[in-house]
């Protein structure tokens, strides 16, 4: 085990417990843990897009980049409220399927892709990696369903699988494009061995606003 895979995996590890550690704190400790991604994340923005884009003005570009963090944030934010509490059991569902999805799409592209989604933003990300993310995440939507107690029904979960599934790499494409254009390897140097704050986040640009429509309305 090389000293990079080792940062990376000792920092993954630190990510989930911290995440994890905050949705059960209660809300309070949620909140605070999103408020420090908003700001973390909209100076990544910031000088990604400024990098991007030198001519946008000041305004603009912190408007973007406000916009960036804080839609997904809200989101995030609004899967772990139900019943006018704070809702653990959902939140830490949706993590879950997100990281599945991560992690069946890498390994399945890693082993049989072959036919690139869109080669000029991101070579790695292959249709046989998303179908792969698609097939674990929704049988893990399914699995939460017959284990699920105080959670919405089971169309629900299949619904907020989906989403992870198709707008999670949406939003990673986004990010790909942005980094692309600014130049830039990683948004940030937050977290050693995973880049910054919009690099580990980005899966929820679009899916987790989609997912808490979902949840409340549908």
């Amino acid at each position: 085990m090389n000293s990079e895979f080792r940062l990376r995996l000792l920092t993954g590890v630190g990510i989930v417990v911290a995440i994890l550690s905050c949705i059960v704190g209660g809300a309070l400790s949620w909140s605070l843990f999103l408020l420090v991604l908003v700001i973390s994340g909209w100076r990544e923005a910031c000088s990604a897009l400024a990098l991007a884009w030198p001519g946008m003005g000041r305004i603009p570009n912190g408007m973007t980049a406000l916009a960036i963090v804080a839609f997904p944030a809200f989101g995030l934010w609004s899967l772990g409220w139900r019943g006018g509490a704070h809702s653990a059991e959902v939140l830490v569902g949706w993590f879950v399927l997100v990281w599945a999805n991560d992690s069946a799409a890498y390994l399945v592209g890693r082993r049989w892709g072959r036919t690139p989604i869109a080669p000029a933003l991101s070579p790695g990300k292959t249709w046989e990696g998303w179908a792969g993310g698609l097939v674990a995440t929704v049988l893990l939507g399914v699995f939460a369903v017959s284990k699920a107690t105080q959670v919405p029904g089971p169309g629900v979960w299949i619904g907020l699988a989906l989403v992870v599934s198709v707008l999670g790499p949406l939003g990673d494409l986004m990010e790909s494009g942005l980094k692309r254009k600014a130049r830039i390897k990683d948004s940030g140097e937050l977290l050693p061995g995973h880049g910054g704050v919009l690099d580990r986040f980005d899966s929820h640009f679009f899916a987790a606003p989609v997912a808490a429509i979902v949840l409340h309305f549908v």
